[in-house]
């Protein structure tokens, strides 16, 4: 049996890829999230919505817009529990953010399933930085034709959001969804994560 032959160091190392070095310099710690909010912070009076609690909503919510073999393989809740998050809040990050403004949508580019996504971060993001409790109750919801963000509001109510809309329309009633998600035959709901 032959003996594998060794390589040099130097030939190996030569086949290896560079990584990305810092440029030189003194290094600097990165900065720690802020401190916690004051009791006074827009989440201070919120309450926490729990897995269970929010599946049973949105079964009950979105369940009936879909076929029932549909609805569980098409939801995702991604979190143990969730902080009420108001509609208004919501539009204001959204309205706000200039990356989310009307002028930044690109067809199959950057359009509304890029705006749902990148706001579902954001806010996970101040969730984190503001060391609150749990995330907010904010995720998306796609159809066949576009996506909208959902957001838990005061009292667990369900709202919907035209996130990438020029007018940020929002829809309270879940009697109006069908409508306000233009649900028909060749558009249906596909997705729905929390």
């Amino acid at each position: 049996m032959k003996k594998p032959e060794r390589s040099s160091g130097r030939k190996a190392k030569a086949r290896l890829p560079r990584v990305l070095r810092a440029p030189a310099g003194p290094a600097t710690a990165p900065a720690g999230p802020p401190a916690v909010p004051p009791a006074s912070g827009p989440f201070a009076d919120a309450d926490l919505i729990s897995n269970g609690r929010a599946l049973n909503i949105m079964s009950n919510v979105f369940g009936p817009l879909m076929s029932l073999a549909e609805f569980p393989i098409r939801t995702i809740l991604a979190d143990l529990a969730y902080l009420e998050t108001p509609p208004g809040f919501v539009v204001q990050a959204i309205v706000t953010d200039p990356i989310l403004s009307p002028q930044n949508y690109h067809a199959e580019i950057f359009d509304c399933d890029d705006y749902v996504q990148y706001l579902k971060t954001k806010l996970s993001l101040y969730a984190a930085s503001n060391r609150l409790p749990a995330p907010l109750a904010v995720g998306y919801l796609l159809t066949t034709e576009h996506a909208f963000t959902i957001c838990f509001g005061p009292a667990s109510q369900p709202f919907l959001i035209n996130t990438q809309s020029m007018d940020h329309a929002v829809a309270g009633d879940p009697m109006t969804f069908r409508q306000f998600l233009s649900l028909r035959p060749g558009n249906s709901i596909t997705a729905i994560y929390m």
